[in-house]
Formats: C-alpha cells, sequence, structure tokens
C-alpha cells in the first residue's frame, strides 16, 4: 500500500547522517499535449500497481563520511549489512564495519552492531509512542514522492522537458510545494518515457530545523520482481550546532534482493 509509513528509509538517512552523471537535452516541447495533471496521474497509477514496496531484504553497502569545509574526505565509516523491510519495520544484520582515516583502516564491527541494535530499540520505542499518540511523526513514501490525490494539492508541478538517464529517456517532473510544512519534500523527478515509473528522486526538506543549512538527497529506483526497491540512495548534509560544523555525505548501494514473501 502507498500510504504505509516508511521509517525504516528515513530513519537510516537522518540518524547516520550527489549525483550521477546523465546527458541533459531539455526539450520543453516534446511533451507535446500531455498536460502536467496527467504525467502526474500516469505515474501514480504506476507507484499504486506495484507490489508492497515495504517487503523485500537487500545487501546494503552503507558509507558515510565526514567532510571538511571544502567537501574534501576527512574519515570514512563503511557498513556492509542485510537490511529487512517489512510492513514499515526496520531490521539490519550488520556483517562489516570498518572505519577509514588518514589511510588507516579500523575494524569496528563489534562495536557498531552493539550501537546500531540500541539505535534501533529506541527508534521502534519512539515509532509506538508516535503511533499511540496520534503525532503522526513518522514520515510516508507520499511525503517523499508527492504524486497522491490527497497530496497534490500541497504542491505545483511542472514539466521540464526530457533528459537521458543511464541510457534511458526520461522525463523531468517538478514539484515545489506551496507552502512550508513538516514532513514535506519537494525536487525533481526522473519518469521513464515509454511508462512513467519513477527511475530517480532529487529532493530537499520543504521544513528543516534551524540548525540545518543544507540538505540533498537523490535516490535511484528498480523495478525488481514487481517490486519498486531501492538502488541508490546518496544524502548531502551540512549543519551548524553552535559554534561547530558539520558536513556528511552518505551513500547506499543496494544489490541481492529477496522477498519476504
Amino acid at each position: 500500500m502507498l500510504d504505509q509509513s516508511r521509517p525504516g528509509l528515513l530513519a537510516s538517512l537522518f540518524l547516520l547522517s550527489l549525483t550521477v552523471g546523465f546527458q541533459v537535452g531539455l526539450s520543453p516541447d516534446s511533451t507535446g499535449d500531455i498536460l502536467v495533471d496527467q504525467v502526474v496521474e500516469k505515474a501514480y497509477q504506476r507507484l499504486v500497481s506495484y507490489q508492497d514496496f515495504g517487503r523485500w531484504q537487500a545487501l546494503v553497502v552503507s558509507s558515510q563520511t565526514s567532510a571538511d569545509r571544502h567537501w574534501q574526505p576527512e574519515k570514512t565509516r563503511r557498513v556492509t549489512k542485510r537490511m529487512t523491510f517489512e510492513g514499515g519495520l526496520l531490521d539490519e544484520e550488520i556483517l562489516e564495519a570498518v572505519e577509514i582515516e588518514k589511510g588507516r583502516t579500523r575494524d569496528i564491527t563489534e562495536a557498531y552492531r552493539q550501537q546500531r541494535l540500541e539505535s534501533l530499540r529506541k527508534l521502534r520505542e519512539e515509532r509506538e509512542r508516535s503511533r499511540a499518540s496520534g503525532s503522526g511523526l513518522e514520515l510516508s513514501l507520499e511525503d517523499l514522492i508527492p504524486f497522491s490525490e490527497k497530496n497534490r494539492s500541497n504542491y505545483r508541478f511542472g514539466l521540464l522537458g526530457e533528459a537521458e538517464l543511464d541510457g534511458e529517456r526520461v522525463v523531468l517532473l517538478e514539484a515545489r510545494a506551496r507552502v512550508k510544512k513538516d514532513f514535506l519534500f519537494e525536487g525533481l523527478f526522473y519518469l521513464a518515457g515509454d511508462s512513467y515509473d519513477l527511475r530517480r528522486l532529487e529532493i530537499t526538506p520543504v521544513k528543516t530545523p534551524g540548525f540545518i543549512r543544507e540538505f540533498k538527497m537523490e535516490v535511484d529506483l528498480a523495478l525488481w520482481q514487481e517490486r519498486l526497491v531501492m538502488k541508490k540512495v546518496r544524502i548531502k548534509i551540512y549543519g551548524r550546532f553552535l559554534f561547530k560544523s558539520v558536513r556528511r555525505l552518505i551513500e547506499e548501494e543496494y544489490s541481492d534482493y529477496q522477498p519476504l514473501d
């Protein structure tokens, strides 16, 4: 179901805390007579046609890099793990974790495994409190992909033409929020030119805490066994906490998909 919450992906992105090149050739008239609302509707119908987005496993290689003010790497933590998405619940099996700094690599697997177990426990507790109180603190797929009928009124959509992504012709659809509102994201969506399947989203939160100066997220999606799954996730985040600046680059690559049903 499209409206199932996706705390696994987003919690990973926020708690752990750009782009693959493509040839762009904008053709504003190439979309012909198709109106933007028709494109949004076609994209939405493709999304809801897939099996449950949340029921799958994958092998994930995740890298989190601390950068200097020139965005040059200072320290990188690379983690190999198996992630499970089941009805919005996230689980992780940490296979390996290393820390790379000044050319030296240090194994931190056991310490990181214990840290993540505790983080996931707290995350589940917070999620349950949120559900019990009805506070609505969980983010959903609709927050990231604003194509549903009930959410479209929050956005202005525009067609920017066409581009080529990984050798495939895609239509560029832009979504801009009409008002600043928590848990809404705006940006650019890449739709397959023949099917309107969502291939990539490049988004930023409409509203962020004051200490966050920059937050960009890019997600590549792929079709696998009638499921829409993540292929790559890239995050760039810059924040200032009192007198300290924090810059993070996060990348995750997904492979070896397995169904849960």
